[in-house]
């Protein structure tokens, strides 16, 4: 049976750490995952209009890292890459080091989301989830198909496991699909599961690879164990608002974090999926993004023309608290 949840009746207003003026722009209006974590933790990678900007919350000011000629609808940074995508199937690849690596049009339809990670293999890879049914993934940096996965449904996200040997997807239908990921035998459909009543939009697993979680339109967050079939736990928004973004922290503070369509977020304690505090961030506006900084001491979530900065109580983390996490 799913954990039980202490669940407020209410979101309560948390005051931020900090307020900074970084607008984020929505180009798609399910799409929400445009805010991305630097190595520092006081950097933040966000969209806006055609371009991707880095804030630094220490100097309180913005730099451009990439122009480009179309609004995202996905974006990514990790491993030392920043990928975004866009509605014509636009996809651009920049190294954070060297510069750009890759301007191309893959074909398909809206790039719904995109996704690096490390495989089994300790190479780097590209999920790029396909309007057109599929996830392509690309290596890295050569950008070479290494293979193309089909659907039945069109894909809103795709999640590699930290230990790169499943993969796990969600889109247009209830169903959230779990691949085998190894090398030498390919990727191999292994399990569907069927929790949610409406389409999947984000997926990720948690740090140490053992639990999955998946956000649907119709408000579920839903997280499963690999080692069984049945649902871990069954998270649901107040309103039934539609859940956007859905991410796990990394280091000590095994947290859970997803957001509303608009307004709120929600933080849980992912290590026993027992407490969960919902936060209203700012009414009726939307959220275009959401994340933790690489050791989990800060949440980030963007929200109109507003970068939000929400610091987790990391002392109390570590005590196992009953209380509020941020």
């Amino acid at each position: 049976m799913p954990h039980p949840f202490t669940q407020t009746e209410e979101a309560e207003f948390v005051r931020p750490a900090g307020s900074y003026a970084q607008p984020t722009t929505i180009q798609h209006w399910q799409l929400r995952d445009l805010v991305a974590s630097s190595d520092n933790s006081s950097e933040v990678y966000c969209v806006n209009g055609e371009k991707v900007m880095l804030y630094s919350t220490r100097t309180q000011s913005s730099k451009l890292v990439q122009q480009l000629n179309y609004q995202p609808t996905s974006m990514t940074v990790a491993h030392g890459f920043l990928a975004t995508g866009g509605t014509k199937s636009e996809l651009d690849v920049f190294s954070l080091t060297e510069g750009t690596i890759c301007k191309n049009y893959v074909g398909g339809n809206v790039n719904n989301a995109l996704h690096i990670g490390q495989d089994c293999s300790g190479e780097l890879r590209l999920f790029l989830s396909n309007n057109d049914k599929t996830v392509k993934v690309f290596s890295l940096p050569s950008m070479t198909v290494i293979v193309t996965l089909t659907f039945p449904i069109a894909i809103n996200y795709a999640s590699l496991s930290p230990d790169g040997k499943f993969l796990v997807a969600v889109g247009d239908s209830n169903q959230t699909y779990l691949y085998s990921a190894v090398q030498n035998s390919g990727y191999q459909r292994i399990r569907t599961f069927s929790e949610a009543t409406d389409s999947g939009m984000c997926c990720a697993w948690n740090s140490s690879g053992m639990c999955f979680a998946s956000a649907s339109q119709d408000g579920s967050v839903c997280v499963w164990d690999l080692r069984s079939t049945k649902v871990l736990a069954k998270l649901q928004t107040q309103d039934k608002n539609a859940c956007r973004v859905v991410k796990f922290s990394s280091g000590l503070t095994d947290l859970m974090a997803f957001s509303e369509h608009h307004s709120r977020f929600h933080i849980v304690d992912a290590r026993t999926f027992a407490y969960e505090q919902v936060v209203s961030a700012a009414p009726e506006r939307d959220i275009s993004g959401l994340c933790f900084t690489p050791n989990g001491s800060k949440v980030y979530s963007c929200i109109g023309d507003n970068l939000l900065e929400y610091d987790v109580d990391q002392t109390s983390r570590r005590s196992f608290p009953d209380g509020e996490v941020i």
